[in-house]
């Protein structure tokens, strides 16, 4: 799928306009850790050339993803670098596509009591 952040925030004590910006095109993995220990993490590398553009937390804190259209799924994120929300628009070619990611992004939100979220 394709991935776009919506960046903005303060810059010199002034407000900036939150814009989107494409970040690439790549698989999107939503990694699972086995043993129940740490959390969920949405991984994402540029297709052929492997820069990662996406690698951030499932937190109990996080939204439920939403469908932006019938094939994107929109996502905000706590930036684990900057410690600041960032939205993410995640495109797929399918709507079948979409919800599928839509519920297993909603089912891995953990829960703040450490439980996983139901989708």
């Amino acid at each position: 799928g394709k991935e776009g952040g919506k960046e903005g925030g303060k810059e010199g004590g002034k407000e900036v306009e939150a814009r989107w910006a494409e970040r690439g095109v790549g698989q999107l993995r939503l990694l699972v850790p086995r043993d129940g220990a740490g959390v969920p993490r949405l991984v994402m590398r540029v297709e052929h050339v492997g820069r990662l553009i996406l690698n951030e937390p499932l937190l109990p804190s996080t939204a439920t993803p939403v469908r932006a259209s019938d094939t994107a799924v929109r996502v905000a994120l706590v930036s684990s670098l900057e410690r600041q929300p960032v939205s993410y628009l995640l495109r797929v070619k399918m709507p079948q596509e979409a919800e599928a990611l839509l519920r297993a992004i909603s089912s891995h939100i953990p829960a703040a009591d450490g439980a996983r979220g139901e989708a």
